[in-house]
């Protein structure tokens, strides 16, 4: 763990508030396809990091507890009209304002991938270029913060155009010079680009705190089932329960002060 005194915390706060495991809700949890962390093998299998991080909770969990994945456009409108009370999604604060969140799973972050021929090392390169980019998603959202910053410095904005699945084929594009600069998450870039043999990548971190969680709709899931979840989980990674599939996925838990959790729409 990064911070043994956040561990500490953590423990500290298992003990005197215990796993509620009496009457816990039915869970069903969505993940659409976004590989590394989450997508369907060849033989149409769910796997991914956070696929398999919620599967191994769903064994512990004392209700019926199922995982699948669905088209994102499909996941969003199950979560939305409540069908599904929970789905991946990344944190941001205008998803809190009407979700709850798990803990962190994982944490991640974004950049810019480019081409070695002309690798981008600085958001002033980008100025009055063309940003490819999967929306709409938390990633275009933390592009568009990228967009602000040159705006702040009196630079002129980037282009973007948009791809509605992040897949393969915005680096093929990337690889086509179609535009100067991919904004992705880290894992998902160099995951799609080993798949077309893109290996000549340059990749500017943008974005480092990233945190990839379970979103609960709270006009359907009351606050007790998260706080379960949530309890359940962190008692699971205390524990070691879930240490291999971290290292199997080469991934890490991403940990934050608890004191952030109310505010962050994080029962515990």
């Amino acid at each position: 763990m990064k911070n043994s005194g956040l561990q500490l915390l953590l423990l500290v706060q298992l003990l005197f508030c215990p796993v509620t495991e009496a009457n816990a809700e039915p869970l069903q949890v969505l993940f659409h396809e976004f590989a590394p962390h989450s997508y369907l093998s060849q033989s149409g299998k769910a796997q991914g990091v956070l696929v398999e991080l919620v599967e191994q909770v769903c064994k512990e969990w004392t209700g019926p507890c199922e995982v699948a994945i669905r088209p994102n456009r499909r996941a969003q409108f199950l979560f939305d009209t409540g069908e599904v009370p929970a789905r991946f999604l990344a944190w941001n604060p205008d998803r809190a304002k009407n979700m709850w969140f798990s803990v962190p799973l994982v944490q991640t972050e974004y950049g810019f991938f480019s081409l070695k021929s002309y690798p981008i090392t600085e958001l002033s390169q980008l100025a009055k270029s063309t940003v490819g980019v999967y929306g709409p998603s938390n990633t275009a959202r933390s592009l568009n913060l990228q967009k602000q910053k040159l705006l702040d410095a009196k630079q002129l904005p980037f282009n973007t155009e948009v791809y509605v699945r992040g897949n393969e084929l915005p680096l093929k594009m990337l690889q086509k010079k179609r535009f100067h600069a991919y904004y992705a998450n880290r894992e998902g870039g160099y995951f799609y680009a080993a798949q077309i043999g893109l290996k000549d990548l340059n990749f500017f971190s943008a974005d480092r705190q990233v945190y990839y969680s379970i979103a609960f709709n709270k006009a359907y899931v009351p606050h007790q089932t998260v706080r379960q979840f949530n309890q359940l989980f962190a008692a699971m990674l205390l524990q070691g329960k879930l240490d291999a599939i971290y290292a199997k996925w080469h991934a890490k838990p991403a940990y934050l002060d608890p004191a952030v959790y109310q505010e962050m729409s994080i029962p515990y």
